[in-house]
């Protein structure tokens, strides 16, 4: 009995292995028909790619870039003329004529401080002058007098009508009337020149813009607020030049001059690009940084007041530039023991061509000898072809 148990199930197992066997034999079949129908539906030049071409990119050469030699560093723009306007004298703020972003010219008024005391003084000063110049005129009558009396007392002492002694006194009585207009004009020109100095103080209770330019600033100020000889009231900056200073390392300082361009971009204006000038480069290296500082300006005037002080971005100093060149991207040059090539598509074909390059440019390569305008440089998946590969654009 036992065996007959065992020989059922033995017989079970192998129904059900060949019944996988079968099913596995069926879905083969099926694959490779519908493969081989598959293929039939296919061209003969499809067929071919699919097992020979290798996928590519391919880019049209054009020799119409621009490729430069630069020094480039980090910098940020502020305002050739720039001013922070500043009190000469302490004192509440009366009135602010100006706010943040206002067009200022240069002598205009910005803010007025509390001045009543000077306004008095001022006052009080013009009627002392007024005073003195009344003792000084009728000094002056009194010397007058003096001077035809004097006269007189000569003719008649000449004619011997007068003593010495009545002329010596008129005489006297002359020289006394001459000193006191003297003192007396003296006293009005140190009258008029207090007059002008406190009148030249109250100017320190007014503030004038230095410069032409644009309010960056007013500190938030209000009216009576107290302001001092080192509160600043307005910041004011003339837009129309820039300027940035940059340290460039003393290996390169010698090749940097004045007169030099310069090309800026700025993180706030991705894609543009502003041309400037160096301006001046230190005559010493700074032996911290072993650096030196060389500024540079540009017109912003010139590209309609679009930038603005503090802006940040990258200064490129132009060493060398060059123009309608042929620029190709570094993963389209390839190297062997001859030398560098690239390969160039022609009629599906990779074609082996051996170049000559020059400047790197970001993530692009000069090409000086090898390639010309038009030709169809493969970019991507060079590294697996060989010379006459048969390739598909993807």
């Amino acid at each position: 009995m036992y065996r007959k148990i065992k020989n059922g199930k033995t017989q079970k197992a192998l129904i059900v292995l060949w019944v996988a066997l079968l099913v596995g034999c069926v879905g083969y079949l099926a694959g490779f028909k519908n493969k081989k129908a598959a293929s039939q539906e296919l061209s003969p030049q499809e067929a071919a790619v699919d097992v020979q071409a290798s996928y590519v990119r391919v880019e049209k050469a054009e020799s119409d870039k621009v490729v430069r030699e630069t020094i480039d560093q980090n910098m940020s723009i502020e305002a050739v003329n720039r001013v922070q306007v500043l009190p000469r004298v302490t004192g509440r703020l009366e009135t602010l004529h100006v706010k943040a972003g206002d067009v200022v010219k240069k002598g205009q008024a910005l803010a007025v401080l509390e001045h009543e005391q000077q306004d008095a003084l001022i006052g009080s000063t013009q009627a002392q002058l007024a005073s003195a110049r009344a003792d000084s005129e009728r000094a002056r009558v009194e010397m007058t007098n003096a001077k035809t009396k004097l006269d007189r007392y000569q003719r008649l002492l000449k004619e011997g009508f007068s003593t010495r002694q009545q002329y010596d006194s008129v005489e006297t009585s002359y020289a006394s009337a001459k000193a006191s207009y003297n003192a007396a004009q003296a006293k009005e020109k140190q009258s008029a020149a207090e007059l002008n100095r406190v009148k030249s103080t109250q100017q320190d209770y007014i503030l004038y813009s230095p410069i032409d330019g644009t309010v960056l600033s007013d500190y938030s100020l209000t009216v009576g607020a107290m302001i001092s000889p080192s509160s600043p009231i307005v910041d004011i900056a003339d837009l129309r030049r820039l300027k940035a200073t940059v340290r460039i390392p003393e290996i390169k300082i010698f090749a940097v001059k004045p007169g030099m361009d310069v090309i800026m971009k700025f993180d706030a204006l991705k894609g543009r690009e502003f041309r400037g000038k160096v301006t001046r480069v230190d005559p010493y290296v700074d032996p911290a940084t072993r650096t030196s500082a060389v500024e540079m300006e540009l017109d912003n005037e010139a590209v309609g007041n679009l930038l603005r002080p503090g802006m940040f971005g990258q200064a490129s100093i132009i060493e060398k530039e060059y123009r309608n060149v042929v620029l190709v991207p570094e993963s389209a040059i390839q190297n062997n023991s001859e030398g560098q090539y690239v390969f160039v598509e022609n009629e599906g074909t990779a074609r082996l061509r051996k170049v000559q390059t020059g400047l790197k440019q970001s993530n692009d390569i000069q090409i000086t000898e090898g390639v010309t305008s038009g030709d169809r440089v493969i970019v991507f998946g060079g590294s697996r072809l060989r010379n006459g590969d048969k390739i598909v654009e993807q």
